[in-house]
């Protein structure tokens, strides 16, 4: 899953500077999310060549896979500013969170198989934990962004966005997508959640991490479980 700039549905475009009104307010495009493992990403990168090379030509925008994260909440534009209070409401609402596992699962599509818009893979493992720490996340970041999310929380990796509606493509890919076999196995452990932002470039948005949040046993590499500000945000995450 990746938030609007890269493939999630939604906004797809940042703030227009010249529409800001001088004197406004600097603000930063901003989401809370869990990055992958390595052995995850390796295998998201093979199902999305898999699907590329059996899918019509054309027929879909692929997400990098370097830029896939698993998106819990958007926030759409949050005032620079508040950026150290916000990332304040994120520490205290994910306090007590423990690490735990994910896993990749079957890929699908949105709205369906049938109609596919955005594809996907799913996600299996722990999904209770998921579950919780999406809710707690998304309590952390209310009133801070102007987004406000509708749906309900449907976790999953998107790999492409679908750029044709003829309909005798769409119903290809969606067989292509049904037949497509399960991935490798890949578990990782999610152990901390990062605060982003997204900056959109000529070629595409680019996702710097603003603080970090380490989740129960990996909050040892900061003694005191909270947030770890990165020194810099030189560039996109990995």
């Amino acid at each position: 899953m990746v938030p609007p700039d890269g493939g999630r549905p939604g906004p797809a475009s940042a703030m227009n500077p010249d529409s800001i009104p001088p004197g406004a307010p600097e603000v930063v495009r901003a989401f809370v999310a869990v990055e992958l493992g390595h052995a995850a990403r390796a295998a998201l990168r093979a199902q999305q060549d898999h699907l590329a090379a059996a899918a019509p030509r054309r027929a879909v925008r692929w997400t990098r896979p370097e830029q896939c994260h698993l998106t819990l909440c958007f926030l759409g534009n949050v005032t620079a500013a508040r950026i150290p209070e916000l990332a304040r409401s994120l520490e205290t609402a994910l306090a007590g969170c423990t690490a735990f596992s994910l896993e990749l699962d079957a890929a699908g599509a949105f709205p369906s198989l049938a109609a596919p818009l955005v594809i996907w893979l799913g996600l299996r493992g722990d999904l209770a934990a998921l579950h919780d720490l999406q809710q707690r996340a998304t309590a952390g970041a209310a009133g801070f962004g102007e987004h406000r999310e509708e749906r309900d929380f449907h976790p999953h990796l998107t790999l492409g966005r679908v750029t044709t509606r003829e309909a005798r493509t769409v119903r290809a890919l969606g067989d292509v997508i049904a037949r497509a076999p399960a991935p490798p196995p890949a578990a990782w452990q999610v152990s901390a959640v990062q605060l982003f932002k997204s900056v959109l470039q000529p070629d595409g948005a680019v996702y710097n991490v603003l603080a970090s949040f380490p989740l129960g046993a990996a909050a040892s590499s900061h003694p005191s479980g909270a947030a770890h500000f990165p020194h810099s945000d030189a560039g996109p995450s990995c």
